[in-house]
């Protein structure tokens, strides 16, 4: 057996450390976005003085992706087919939306922050942490840059829509007012389904050469299924916190060799491309009010390219259905993920690295 590089014990402590600080001041995705700062801080610190960490092998992300893709896609229940073809017209111009906020980010990032192109590419999709990485190291774009990134915009848009409301409405909203689509009615039987499932989905997903196929394929199974009325899963909120965990830590483990020049520029980057895709999303919702039957908070929040999880969330505490919510940005997501990885195979002549 393999001697496990010591090295590594404090990456996934500083991560776990992270997500425990974020998820006790209230962070939206808490123990995703902690453990990419706590492993990120801990490998900037460690590499300091020139040296160098040991890579942590891509298998970790791939397969807690799996488990993630299972929760996604068990969200959704039969009542999603009854309220689809209300929402054709918001579905849709989801399609234009994708195009101008990758099109505006991507000039943002090329234009000012001089990144690569592929780099910039990659970091401009209005996918999320997950995805964007998985196209992005498929295409060989620098990891770090891509979930810096996307990073600097999840926090943006999952932090700023709540106190948004906040200030709106008077009162807290999403994860802050203590929402949870998970549920502590579960056994054992759920935890069994969720990792058949992510396993059979992500065998399925490789043989059928999907984009991101380690979290696609699990995602689109557990929506059959669970559509289908074949199961209903019970999420435990502690395996979701440990997914979206060694994820996160894995991600973070990913700034190493990572410059301090480099995470400023980020830091900027993502504040504008994050402020372009809330104020392109505020856009879109103020014209599809008129056409769906949805206010404009709801629409706003559909649009808002944050986390699915999290926007669901603060469409609970809006009184709003959030499977409609959660629809729009698994859609949003899902054309995402096929249309950037086609254009960075036909169009930009990006070639996946093997």
């Amino acid at each position: 057996m393999a001697n496990i590089d010591t090295r590594y014990l404090p990456i996934f402590t500083f991560g776990l450390s992270g997500g425990f600080c974020a998820y006790f001041i209230g962070a939206p995705m808490p123990f995703m976005l902690g453990g990419i700062f706590g492993a990120a801080s801990f490998v900037l610190w460690y590499e300091r003085n020139g040296k160098q960490l040991p890579k942590l092998s891509r298998w970790v992300r791939l397969v807690f992706m799996s488990i993630i893709g299972a929760m996604i896609g068990s969200r959704f229940s039969p009542e999603l087919l009854t309220l689809l073809p209300q929402f054709w017209i918001s579905g849709l111009a989801l399609i234009p939306f994708i195009l101008l906020a990758h099109g505006g980010s991507y000039a943002i990032m090329r234009g000012l922050g001089r990144y690569k192109k592929l780099d910039a590419y990659f970091a401009s999709l209005p996918g999320g942490i997950i995805d964007a990485a998985a196209l992005a190291e498929e295409a060989g774009a620098d990891l770090r840059i891509v979930t810096a990134q996307h990073f600097i915009r999840i926090i943006l848009v999952v932090a700023s829509v709540p106190l948004l409301f906040l200030f709106i409405q008077g009162e807290a909203v999403g994860s802050s007012a203590g929402q949870t689509m998970a549920t502590i009615d579960y056994d054992l039987t759920d935890i069994v389904w969720i990792i058949g499932i992510a396993l059979v989905g992500l065998l399925a997903g490789q043989l059928a050469r999907l984009p991101v196929s380690h979290m696609l394929g699990p995602l689109l199974l557990a929506l059959a299924l669970s559509v289908g009325g074949v199961v209903e899963i019970n999420v435990p909120p502690w395996l979701g916190h440990a997914a979206q965990y060694m994820v996160g830590t894995a991600l973070g483990a990913q700034f190493s060799g990572i410059s301090r020049r480099l995470l400023v520029r980020g830091l900027g980057m993502g504040l504008l491309a994050g402020c372009y895709m809330l104020g392109l999303a505020a856009t879109f919702a103020m014209i599809l009010v008129q056409y769906v039957p949805a206010d404009f908070g709801a629409m706003f929040i559909s649009f808002a390219a944050g986390g699915l999880a999290e926007m669901s969330l603060i469409a609970l505490s809006l009184n709003f259905n959030p499977v409609v919510v959660a629809i729009h940005h698994l859609v949003r997501i899902l054309i995402t993920v096929w249309f950037g990885n086609f254009l960075s195979r036909r169009v930009f002549k990006l070639v996946p690295q093997k």
